[in-house]
Parts: C-alpha cells; sequence; structure tokens
C-alpha cells in the first residue's frame, strides 16, 4: 500500500467524518453498554470478596439449646490447625425508651472473626462505651457520637446487664450484615431486629456463649459464592457438627447434676421431716409434691440441640449475589439490543459507502490494484472506527457504568467503593463483535464489487426498478393522494432494506426507552399499590401474649385510635432448594372476618377478593413463584423453636413487599397442634401525621406488656428511601437509548440524504424551495419513525417484562404494568429526535451544489 493511497483513505475518512463518526459513536454506545454492565457483577463481587477477607466474616456459625460453654470451645481448640473461632455472648431487648429492637453484643477482647468496619467515631474502650450498628443513625438520627444511649427494657431484662447507660463513642457496620434495613430474626417484641449495640465484655451477667463463630482456613482464599467454596464448605460444616455431637448429651448430663445439687436441700428438708411427722402430714405432702415436680424437670432437661448456620442465613449475603447475578443477566439482555442495532446501521453504511466509491474501485482496479489493496480502505475504515470505538468506549464504560450502578445498590449495602476492573474477556469479546459490525459486514457486501469488471465499477449502479404498489390498485383511494404523498409511499416501498433497518433500529431504541420508563413505572407503584391499596392500617402493635382488659383499655383510649384487629403475628421461615432461606410473617387473625378490612387479600389480575378458610392457608405471590407452589401445594414453615410444618395454600393473594401468610385460627391449631397466642394488633387512625402516630406509641409503651410499635408512615419512608437509588440505574437505560436513537437517526437520515443527493439536487433546481425540499425527506422519516415507534411499543412490552423477572429480589416483586403516560414519554422523546435531526439536515440540504451533484459520470 502506496503513500499516495493512504492519503486516499485518509482523505476519504475526512470527507465523509459524519458516516464516520456516526460508526465510531454507535460502536462506542454498545461496547461501553456491553463492557460497563458486564463489568459490574464482576466488581460488585470482587468488592464483597475484599470486604469479607478483610474483616474475616466468619464462615460458619453454632449456637445451642442450652448455651455454649467452655467445654465446646475445648473441642474447637483441638483443631485451631484448621480454624479460627471466637464466642459472642448476646442478649436481645425490645427498648421502651425508643420502640426498637436491640441486640447488645459483647466485643470480644480480640476479633479474630467477624471484625467491625468503624464508619464514624471508634470502637470502645471503657466499661462505659458503646458502638452503634450504623443502621441506628439512620433509624435514630438524633444518636450521635458524644451522645448517651440508655437500655430500657423488661424489669427482667434489664438486670441481666450490670450497667445500661453507655456514651455512644462510634458507628459500625458488621460484615455479618450486609443489608442496610435487614438484621435477621428475633423471639422478642416484633420478631425482627432493628440494629446492633456493641459493648464492653462483661456487661452481660450471664455466663454462657450465645454463638460460636467459626472461620475455616481453607476458604480463606476461596472466591464466596463459588462452586469450590460451597462444596468445601458443606465438608467443614459435616466436620463441625461431628467435632461437637459428643458434647450435645454431656451438656444434658451437667445441667442434670447442676439442678440435683440444687434439689440436695431440699432433698434434705424431705427426709428430716419424714423422721419427725406422720407420712400424711399435709406440710410434708406439699413438700414431697414440689420435690417431685422439681425432679421431673430436671429428667425433662433434653439433650443439647446445635443449631448451625453459615454465610448463606446471613441477611442480604445470598440476596447480594443474586443482585450481582441480576446485573450480570441485564448485562446480556441490553447489549444485545446495542450490538443488533450497531450491526443494522454498520450494514446500512458500509452498503452506502461501497455505493458511493463504485468509481474509484473501478479506476483502481483499472489501475492494476488487486482486489486486496481495493478493499483494504474499506478495511481500514471500519477497522478504524471499530478500534477507536471500542478504545473509547471500553475506557468510559468500565469506569463508569459499574461505579454509577454500585453506587445506586450502595444505599441498599454496608460495602466500601467497588474497585474497576478490566475483565479482558469481554473486552476482546466486544472488540471482536464491533470487527465484526465493520469489517465482517464491509467483506460481505464487498463480495460482489470486488469480483466485478472495472468496465462495470466505472459505470453507475442501475437504480432499483420501480413495482407497482398495492395501495395503486385501491384506486378510490389512491386518486385523492396528492402527487408528493405518492411519491413517499412509492419511495418508503421501493428501499425496503432502508424501511426495516430503520424501524428495527427506531424500535430498538425506542424499546429500551420505554423500559426504563417501565421500570420506573413499576418501582414507584409499590408503594402506592403496599401501603394504599392492600394494607389499610397505620400500626403495628406486638404484645408478649394475649391481651388484657388494661391492655385493650389502653389500646383504644387515645383520641386517635379507630379501629383494630387482634392477631397472632410471628416471624417463620421457609427453605427450599435453590433459594435462599426467606422470612415470612406469619399472621392469624382472631376474627378472620374481619381481616379484609385491615388488608385486602385479591387476586393481582382479577381481583377477586380472598377470604380465610379451614382448609388452607393464603400466601403471597412471589413466595409462591420463589417456591414454585400454586394452590393445592404444601409450604413447609419453621416457627422459632420449633420444628417444621407444613400448610396447605388455599389462595395466592396480590404483594409487593416483603412474604406473609395468612392462617384461620382452626386452621392454625390443625397445623401447629396449639391455640394461637394473640400477640400483636393492627390499628387504624382517624388521621395520620407522624406527630400524632409518636404520641400513640409513646402512650402504649409506657404499660406493661406492651412490647413494640411499628409505625406504617416511619416504614413507608425507610423501606423505600432505597427505592430512590433505583431510578439511577432508569435514567442510565433512558440515557443511553436515547442517546444511540439520536445517533440512529443521524445516521440512517443522513445515508438516505447522501444517496438521493442528485434526485433532490433535481427538485430543487426545478423550483422547490428549501424547506420543501427537506419535507420531501421529513415525510418519509416521520413515516418510518411511526411504525418504529408502533413496533418499538410492543417490543419495549416484552423486554420490560423479561427485566422485570430478571431483576427483583427474594422479597420483592414489582408492579408489572407500564403508565400509559411512559408510552408516551418514549415516543416523544424519539419524534423530538427525529425532528432534531431533520432540523441538522435542513442545514445541510439548504447548502448543497445542485451543480455538483448533478454532474454525470459519463
Amino acid at each position: 500500500m502506496t503513500t499516495a493511497y493512504l492519503r486516499v483513505i485518509l482523505r476519504e475518512i475526512w470527507r465523509s467524518k459524519a458516516r464516520f463518526l456516526s460508526i465510531l459513536l454507535i460502536i462506542f454506545l454498545g461496547v461501553a453498554f456491553y463492557t460497563g454492565i458486564r463489568a459490574t457483577g464482576p466488581d460488585m463481587l470482587q468488592a464483597a470478596d475484599r470486604y469479607f477477607a478483610t474483616q474475616r466474616l466468619a464462615t460458619n456459625s453454632v449456637q445451642s439449646t442450652l448455651g455454649l460453654t467452655a467445654a465446646d470451645t475445648r473441642v474447637l481448640d483441638r483443631h485451631t490447625d484448621q480454624l479460627t473461632y471466637q464466642t459472642t455472648r448476646y442478649l436481645d431487648v425490645t427498648q421502651r425508651n425508643n420502640n426498637r429492637v436491640v441486640r447488645v453484643t459483647e466485643l470480644p477482647r480480640q476479633q479474630r472473626v467477624d471484625r467491625l468496619r468503624v464508619v464514624q467515631g471508634r470502637l470502645p474502650r471503657q466499661a462505659n462505651e458503646v458502638v452503634l450498628d450504623a443502621q441506628a443513625k439512620r433509624l435514630q438520627p438524633r444518636l450521635k457520637v458524644g451522645g448517651t444511649y440508655r437500655i430500657a427494657s423488661t424489669a427482667r431484662l434489664n438486670r441481666q446487664f450490670t450497667r445500661r447507660t453507655f456514651k455512644i463513642v462510634g458507628f459500625v457496620n458488621s460484615p455479618r450484615y450486609l443489608e442496610n434495613v435487614s438484621r435477621g430474626v428475633t423471639t422478642v417484641g416484633k420478631g425482627t431486629l432493628d440494629y446492633l449495640a456493641y459493648v464492653r465484655p462483661r456487661t452481660l451477667t450471664g455466663n454462657v456463649a450465645s454463638r460460636l463463630d467459626v472461620q475455616f482456613k481453607n476458604l480463606r482464599h476461596v472466591t464466596p459464592y463459588s462452586a469450590t467454596y460451597r462444596r468445601l464448605n458443606r465438608a467443614n460444616t459435616r466436620q463441625l457438627k461431628a467435632w461437637l455431637r459428643p458434647n450435645a448429651q454431656k451438656r444434658q448430663r451437667q445441667l442434670q447434676r447442676q439442678a440435683r445439687a440444687q434439689l440436695a436441700p431440699l432433698q434434705r428438708q424431705v427426709s428430716q421431716l419424714q423422721a419427725q411427722v406422720p407420712a400424711k402430714t399435709p406440710a410434708l405432702v406439699a413438700l414431697q409434691q414440689r420435690l417431685r415436680a422439681a425432679q421431673a424437670q430436671v429428667a425433662a432437661i433434653r439433650p443439647a440441640t446445635y443449631l448451625y448456620t453459615d454465610r448463606a442465613d446471613n441477611p442480604g449475603y445470598t440476596e447480594y449475589h443474586e443482585n450481582t447475578q441480576r446485573v450480570v443477566a441485564l448485562s446480556t439482555v441490553f447489549p444485545l439490543f446495542f450490538i443488533a442495532i450497531a450491526a443494522l446501521i454498520c450494514l446500512t453504511t458500509m452498503t452506502r459507502m461501497v455505493e458511493e466509491l463504485r468509481l474509484q474501485m473501478g479506476t483502481l482496479k483499472a489501475l492494476g490494484y488487486g482486489n486486496a489493496a481495493v478493499g483494504s480502505e474499506f478495511m481500514l475504515y471500519g477497522g478504524l472506527a471499530a478500534l477507536l470505538g471500542t478504545a473509547l468506549g471500553v475506557v468510559f464504560g468500565v469506569n463508569f457504568f459499574p461505579q454509577f450502578i454500585a453506587q445506586a445498590y450502595g444505599s441498599m449495602y454496608n460495602l466500601p467503593a467497588i474497585s474497576v476492573q478490566y475483565l479482558w474477556p469481554d473486552i476482546w469479546a466486544a472488540l471482536a463483535i464491533a470487527l465484526a459490525c465493520t469489517l465482517g459486514i464491509a467483506a460481505i457486501v464487498l463480495r460482489v464489487d470486488l469480483r466485478s469488471l472495472p468496465a462495470q465499477l466505472l459505470q453507475p449502479k442501475a437504480p432499483k426498478a420501480g413495482k407497482t404498489l398495492l395501495l395503486e390498485r385501491w384506486t378510490g383511494l389512491w386518486r385523492r393522494l396528492s402527487f408528493n404523498h405518492k411519491i413517499t409511499l412509492r419511495n418508503l416501498l421501493r428501499y425496503k432494506q432502508r424501511l426495516l433497518m430503520t424501524v428495527l433500529g427506531i424500535a430498538g431504541c425506542m424499546a429500551m426507552m420505554i423500559t426504563g420508563f417501565g421500570l420506573k413505572d413499576s418501582i414507584g407503584d409499590i408503594s402506592t399499590k403496599q401501603f394504599n391499596d392492600l394494607w389499610h392500617y397505620d400500626a403495628i402493635v406486638t404484645r408478649t401474649g394475649n391481651p388484657t382488659r388494661a391492655q385493650r383499655q389502653t389500646l383504644t383510649r387515645p383520641a386517635v385510635y379507630r379501629d383494630s384487629l387482634t392477631l397472632k403475628s410471628a416471624q417463620v421461615t421457609i427453605q427450599g432448594a435453590g433459594v435462599a432461606e426467606q422470612t415470612a410473617t406469619l399472621g392469624v387473625p382472631e376474627h378472620p372476618e374481619r381481616l379484609n378490612r385491615f388488608v385486602t387479600l385479591r387476586n393481582r389480575q382479577t381481583h377477586r377478593a380472598y377470604h380465610l378458610t379451614r382448609r388452607g392457608a393464603i400466601i403471597d405471590e412471589k413466595l409462591a413463584k420463589l417456591y414454585h407452589v400454586k394452590m393445592g401445594d404444601q409450604l413447609p414453615l419453621k416457627l422459632a423453636g420449633q420444628g417444621t410444618h407444613r400448610v396447605t395454600i388455599a389462595a395466592i393473594a396480590e404483594n409487593y413487599v416483603n412474604h406473609f401468610v395468612y392462617l384461620s385460627p382452626t386452621y392454625y391449631r390443625q397445623v401447629f397442634g396449639q391455640r394461637p397466642t394473640y400477640n400483636g394488633d393492627l390499628v387504624q387512625f382517624t388521621h395520620d401525621s407522624e406527630r400524632a402516630g409518636n404520641a400513640y406509641a409513646d402512650t402504649l409503651l409506657r404499660h406493661n406488656g406492651f412490647l413494640n410499635v411499628t409505625l406504617m408512615r416511619t416504614e413507608r419512608q425507610t423501606n423505600f428511601k432505597t427505592f430512590d437509588s433505583m431510578n439511577l440505574v432508569v435514567l442510565i437505560f433512558v440515557i443511553s437509548a436515547g442517546a444511540l436513537a439520536l445517533v440512529v437517526l443521524y445516521n440512517l437520515t443522513n445515508i438516505n440524504v447522501s444517496e438521493r443527493i442528485r434526485e433532490l439536487s433535481t427538485i430543487k433546481v426545478l423550483g422547490f424551495y428549501d424547506g420543501e425540499v427537506t419535507l420531501y425527506i421529513f415525510r418519509e422519516n416521520l413515516i418510518l419513525t411511526g411504525l418504529g415507534i408502533l413496533v418499538g411499543c410492543f417490543l419495549g412490552n416484552w423486554l420490560h417484562a423479561y427485566i422485570l423477572q430478571t431483576a427483583e429480589t427474594n422479597a420483592l416483586m414489582f408492579s408489572p404494568g407500564i403508565h400509559w403516560v411512559s408510552y408516551l414519554y418514549a415516543a416523544l422523546l424519539t419524534l423530538v429526535f427525529s425532528l432534531g435531526v431533520m432540523a441538522l439536515m435542513h442545514q445541510k440540504l439548504k447548502h448543497v451544489n445542485m451543480l455538483d451533484a448533478l454532474q454525470s459520470v459519463d
């Protein structure tokens, strides 16, 4: 290739810089979106991996129904070559002074595993200091470093602390809890933890450990969530169970010995009294009954049951991985649309370029240049656009999209910022796709012309023959059309390839914008439907047991009270193959016929109402989807401290946030073998305001028996604050799709004008004004844009449904509908882009040199 020929190629690039830049921009957008979104999931996983390793997150935890003692730790001490462990002591309390359920945990003197990450301040050094979970600051903004924190629970729980007033010295995040909201379940209060407080050792009076946290050394350098990690973790759990299994009966015998030792004085008292009084003496009989009851209690002490959990049971750990996989799934769908559209546009662009340079190709072949030299111009042209577009797209995409999306998810998880990584397999794949879209398409387009003789190439290509349209046979309509409209319809149907490319290009961009707006609708509708259409109560009250007369009076006395429903409320867990353990709220209303006044149970599609019966439970739709169950199937439920029970599904109801299972009292007794304890109330207010709600909660919590008051206004603000971050992800889709639509419309319109410059110059010479010449093209573009918008609506509806299925979390179901205004917004944006492109084309057409354009090539 000579220097002169290279100058010709560079001159062609400069002469058609608009076309070159359009190819470059399309490649840039496709590659940026592909590599950026593809890198987001691995970047998020890498951040989690690094965080778990730095904070030494435990791989396994062990609890016991009889507490953990030195005998258990001695077993682990014999295996320190395989693991590291630490004992943890905690106590769950319901704070009567702030209406929160808190786990007060003693910090070990040395944090071997589960190291806390200090967000603000420092760790406690003195006995009167405390650090709080960062979640506490979000729930109670008044808590600050340097402030006072007081534990105020029931008298029984207060006695289990050596001190209850502390100075706040910091806020921390625990690697055990990735989510910003969930802190797991508990057996006190409303059944879920709000946050954790960490104090110095010896703050609690108990002498047994609550939990053993273990980190196996063979997992330290294994990637979390991987198949290797799961395989090794299963083996480690089996080994841990084998080591601790003999201690179950040892702990039973130890407690029985201690209990018998405590009974020794009572036994001596009975023996002495037997020697002094007759056998039927009432005092002796009563004392003997007390002894027999105590001995029965000693005999009833069962062997310890060890409960083994791993990382997957920690709130947020599994869900975080699932979210990264959803991002990976999205990274396959959306870039495919970009790549497909880019390929279509490159096909049209390169085809037009080959047709424009037929004369030059014929000249070069006549001068003796071979096919390789003649075709190298197109290869270099397309290859340079692909290389530059790929390089710029990789740099922008990998550095922008992961940071942006991770920041959106950052409001949901307690993780440090991600680090950008270049995934070379994806980058090479993006480059291969970009080169295929340019070099591959150029080779396909050139295959015919390079086999042609120079004489054939030096002749202009014969225009495509016109055909009689089917519409022309509808003579009544065709005669009423103006000349311009007839020309427009003939031109549209004459160039079917251009019609197809334009419609598909616009439809693809339109579909992505509809999906973006549709996601916003689906997210925004959750709050309205859940808190307005399905839940009709303003507070959830939790008590210690069945309501007393005094508690009922306290509940109903405040002026803000309107109505209430008494029910049993408890947290149950559901486990199933291939699905992370789910937590659901079990509700058993005392009067099932009144439930629909407080909770709407209905079919999502038909709005048919459901009612509790004696034959089964009503569960939420998302729970049914997760475990692939339907009406008539059975679902395993596990209450805290009990075994697994199976309930038959009588109906599947509409629900969007969290999970629920409703049972009638009769069916509850049938399943669990006992009467329900009605420990809660759903309360409706006469008016809903933050001040009235807080005052109502304060009134109840001053009285014995009330553990917790959850205000739905607060829940709505807390739970849906994280959804605001999802709007950032939606914004990415809309802006990216809009940018692609703009480039596509400009490129296709520019090609259309370039192809027909002689035709446009002819009608301009014949006396058409500049505006009329522009309208000559614009009519066609407007029809093609309309067709693209119509096709894009159907395509966008399908893509939106697919994305919702992919992006939902386990405890969340998106509203599947798209508002009509979202279709309107996407259509208007597409139309605005089309008008903007035509405004640019109008300026170009005004400055066309008609004489040059009409020069004959003969």
